[in-house]
């Protein structure tokens, strides 16, 4: 029992730090500025319920998928952070609707249930972080008490992920269009802060297979 309670109190916390739902929140209100209502309630279950099964499959298979696909943890890292910072240079920037719609605009619209996919659930919710972790935590132990806690904390972390997507717009409100866009940038900033170390922990992964590959071609 006290294992389960020391695994609980590390699966909870880590899981929804590392997957930080206000940094989701702040980048959803940026990418949704002109969507519909009905539009953005769309983005959010599809960005959840993706997220989620994302999450679920690896925390159950752990590292069986990379091995399939033979993908390394380090490649994942580095195009999640690619990914992540291409977002964040548009947060950077506190991109805002504006108050007319082109009819360009207007078939975009009709599309952009598809960031619910990219960037929204995957890599910004269930991105390398949120991934390694599962795996990390679910190799830890297979035990079924320990599996059962990992797999709560998961649906605890998409539900705060929910509830407060589904707030954004009283946060946008309570924030005003200036502390908006100070946040959108601060956000921006740690977002691409975060890309840039997914992608220094992929490099460094990846750095002692290129030195085995390196070591194995003969010299001219």
């Amino acid at each position: 029992m006290p294992e389960v309670i020391s695994f609980a109190l590390v699966a909870f916390p880590s899981l929804v730090v590392i997957i930080n739902p206000l940094m989701v929140t702040s980048v959803f209100i940026t990418l949704t500025a002109s969507a519909t209502p009905e539009a953005k309630r769309a983005i959010i279950r599809k960005t959840t319920l993706i997220a989620f099964g994302v999450l679920l499959v690896f925390a159950i298979s752990g590292t069986v998928i990379f091995k399939v696909f033979s993908i390394t943890i380090g490649a994942f890292q580095i195009a999640g952070g690619i990914i992540l910072f291409s977002v964040a240079m548009g947060m950077l920037h506190a991109r805002t609707s504006r108050t007319k719609q082109t009819p360009e605009e207007m078939d975009e619209a009709m599309t952009r249930e598809d960031i619910a996919v990219v960037p929204l659930a995957i890599p910004i919710v269930s991105g390398p972080g949120a991934i390694t972790t599962v795996i990390v935590l679910s190799g830890e132990t297979r035990a079924l008490p320990n599996m059962a806690i990992l797999f709560l904390a998961i649906v605890v972390a998409m539900a705060i992920v929910f509830v407060m997507l589904r707030n954004a717009a009283r946060i946008q409100r309570f924030m005003g269009p200036s502390g908006l866009n100070i946040t959108t940038r601060l956000m921006g900033l740690v977002l691409a802060a975060v890309a840039v170390q997914f992608i220094i922990h992929g490099v460094e992964s990846v750095l002692p297979e290129l030195a085995t590959v390196m070591r194995v071609v003969p010299k001219p």
